[in-house]
């Protein structure tokens, strides 16, 4: 059996192979082509995630990391685990100031020392939804706080968005699922 101290920093590496797959041309290319967005729409939203996380990292960089920009159909939301309450605030103020913005979403916990359960939690509710055949889970993305899995993203439909949820709720140390997951208008 391996030692759980060690399956964290392994948990990690196999997370950052996916993160820099995910940004090599071809990754762009295919997730383009999932994305349940027009190539116009996603454009827009990267280039709203895009300003928000520089005016938050303008504002503190360290702090910035700590706060994820998800931007859906100029649905805008902020996820994350940070203490400082005036960061917080100013990190939705900028999302709701920035031009074509049309909703904002906020998800800030308190931050926590479940680091390393967080991480196990999560990979588990990835793996979960890949071998889910009847599930496209390219569009979703997960963060887990506290125990806590937060759903983002586009999904095919309604039923895929509930399965999702369903799915994560199963998994061993999840606590709660919040899922912000829409299907295409």
């Amino acid at each position: 059996m391996q030692h759980p101290r060690r399956t964290v920093p392994c948990l990690l590496l196999v997370a950052l192979a996916f993160a820099c797959a995910a940004w090599t041309p071809w990754g762009a290319v295919y997730g383009s082509i999932r994305d349940e967005r027009s190539v116009a729409d996603q454009a827009v939203d990267k280039k709203i995630s895009l300003s928000i996380k520089k005016a938050m990292a303008d504002r503190d960089a360290k702090k910035a990391l700590k706060i994820h920009v998800y931007c859906f159909l100029r649905h805008v939301y902020l996820v994350g685990a940070i203490d400082d309450r005036d960061f917080r605030d100013f990190a939705a103020d900028s999302a709701r100031k920035t031009e074509g913005v049309d909703q904002v979403y906020t998800h800030l916990v308190n931050e926590t020392d479940t680091l390393t359960d967080d991480l196990e939690i999560a990979a588990r509710v990835r793996a979960a939804l890949i071998a889910e055949k009847q599930l496209s889970s390219t569009q979703i993305e997960t963060e887990t706080m506290n125990g806590e899995v937060v759903m983002i993203g586009m999904v095919r439909s309604q039923a895929d968005a509930q399965l999702a949820v369903r799915i994560a709720r199963g998994v061993q140390g999840v606590r709660k699922v919040t899922s912000y997951l829409i299907p295409p208008r």
